[in-house]
C-alpha cells in the first residue's frame, strides 16, 4: 500500500481492494479477481486508487503498463469489460478525487490513459474534469430481470418469440454446465465464432484461459450450452455479481448458426436470472461499441438500452507526441501510412499487415 494525503493505491493482491469495494456501488469488473484474469489485451499490473474524505469514497481501478520507448514512464488501461470509477455520492467530491487521481498518475510517470466506463452504472458522469476526454460509442442492451417473466418475453420482437418457440419445438435444450464438462467445445465454438467476425488474435482462448477465469472468479462465473441432438449448438459464458448477469463470451456451432441456437441460449438464461431474483441481463452491445449488426440482434430480446462510453487523456503532451511520431516513423520507413486510428494510445496502434 502506497498512501498519498487522502489517496490510497492497492495492488490485486491486497484485501483491502475488495473491503474498499463492499463501501460502495460496483460490478465484477472493479473486482480485484476480475483485474487478475489473463488474457484479452490485459497487460500490466493491476491497481486500485482509493480517494477519501470522512465516509466518502472514490475507487479507480487500472492496469498501469510500462510504455515502450520511454524508460521510467507508463500508460494506464482498463480491462476488457466495463470498469472505470465508483464512487460515492456527491459531484464536488468526485471533482477532488479525480483531481488527486491525475496527480497520482502523473507521479506514476503516467503518459495517457485509457477506460472503458460501464453502461448500466453510468459512472462516466463522474468524470467533472478533462470531459474532453469522453467519447460516446455506441450503445449496450440489457433485459430487465426485475419486471415479470410474461412481460420480459412480451418485449421481444415478435419473430423472436416465434423462433424461440420454433426452436423448442425442434429439440433445443439449454443448461447450466455446472460441471464445466463442456469447456472444449466452448472453446472451439468460441474461436469459430470470434474468427468469422475477424477478431484481433489476442480475444482468442483456451482451455487453460476458461479454466483460469473460472479459478479466479469462483461462483461468479458460468457456463450455459444449448444442445440438440447431442451436439453443443452453442455456449455462453456469463457472470453472475450482485444484482447483475453478464453476457461475456459466446460461441456458437459453424454447423448450427443457420439454426440460431444463440436465441434460446439467451432466453434461457434469461430464465435462469430471473429465477435466482437478478435485475439485469446486460447483453452488451456490438463490435467495437458499434451499433450495428450484432447490437440489433440484442436489441431484439429487450427495449433497454444504455450509453457506453470510453475516457482517454494525454497526461503529458510533450512525451506523447514523440512517442507517437516514432511510432509513425517506423512504419512510415516499412511503407505503411497508419493514419488517424480510433486506437488510443497511437503509438501502441498495430496496424493489420495482413
Amino acid at each position: 500500500m502506497v498512501t498519498l494525503g487522502h489517496a490510497q493505491l492497492f495492488a490485486a493482491t491486497s484485501p483491502d481492494w475488495a473491503e474498499m469495494l463492499g463501501r460502495v456501488r460496483h460490478d465484477v469488473y472493479h473486482t480485484a479477481e476480475y483485474h487478475s484474469v489473463p488474457g484479452f489485451g490485459q497487460e500490466g499490473q493491476a491497481f486500485v486508487f482509493a480517494y477519501r474524505e470522512d465516509d466518502l469514497v472514490f475507487l479507480w481501478p487500472y492496469l498501469l503498463t510500462p510504455a515502450a520507448g520511454a524508460s521510467g514512464y507508463h500508460d494506464v488501461t482498463s480491462v476488457y469489460g466495463y470498469s472505470g470509477p465508483v464512487s460515492s455520492p456527491g459531484t464536488a467530491f468526485a471533482e477532488r478525487a479525480w483531481q488527486g487521481l491525475l496527480d497520482h498518475w502523473r507521479m506514476q510517470g503516467v503518459i495517457s490513459a485509457f477506460t472503458r466506463f460501464h453502461p448500466l452504472l453510468g459512472n462516466h458522469e463522474l468524470i467533472q474534469g478533462r470531459r474532453d476526454g469522453l467519447r460516446r460509442c455506441g450503445s449496450t442492451v440489457s433485459i430487465d430481470l426485475s419486471i415479470p417473466a410474461a412481460e420480459q418475453i412480451r418485449r421481444y420482437q415478435k419473430v423472436l418469440r416465434q423462433e424461440i418457440r420454433q426452436s423448442r419445438e425442434n429439440g433445443f435444450v439449454t443448461t447450466e454446465d455446472e460441471a464445466w464438462h463442456y469447456v472444449d467445445d466452448f472453446v472451439q465454438h468460441y474461436r469459430d465464432t470470434m474468427i468469422r467476425r475477424n477478431s484481433r488474435p489476442e480475444y482468442l482462448i483456451d482451455a487453460a484461459w476458461v479454466n483460469a477465469f473460472r479459478e479466479r472468479l469462483g461462483g461468479r462465473a458460468r457456463l450455459f450450452v444449448t444442445q440438440w441432438n447431442g451436439q453443443v449448438a452453442a455456449a455462453l459464458l456469463a457472470m453472475e455479481y450482485g444484482p447483475f448477469l453478464h453476457a461475456h463470451l459466446t460461441g456458437i456451432n459453424a454447423g448450427m448458426v443457420s439454426y440460431s441456437p444463440l436465441k434460446i441460449l439467451i432466453d434461457d438464461i434469461r430464465a435462469w436470472g430471473t429465477k435466482r431474483g437478478l435485475q439485469s441481463f446486460h447483453l452488451g452491445g456490438g463490435l467495437g461499441g458499434r451499433e450495428d449488426s450484432l447490437y440489433q440482434f440484442k436489441r431484439k430480446f429487450s427495449p433497454v438500452t444504455h450509453e457506453f462510453y470510453t475516457g482517454s487523456w494525454i497526461l503529458n503532451p510533450e512525451l506523447y507526441g514523440e512517442l507517437e511520431a516514432d511510432h509513425r516513423r517506423k512504419f512510415a520507413a516499412q511503407g505503411i501510412d497508419i493514419g488517424d486510428p480510433a486506437f488510443f494510445p497511437v503509438y501502441r496502434y498495430q496496424p493489420d499487415l495482413q
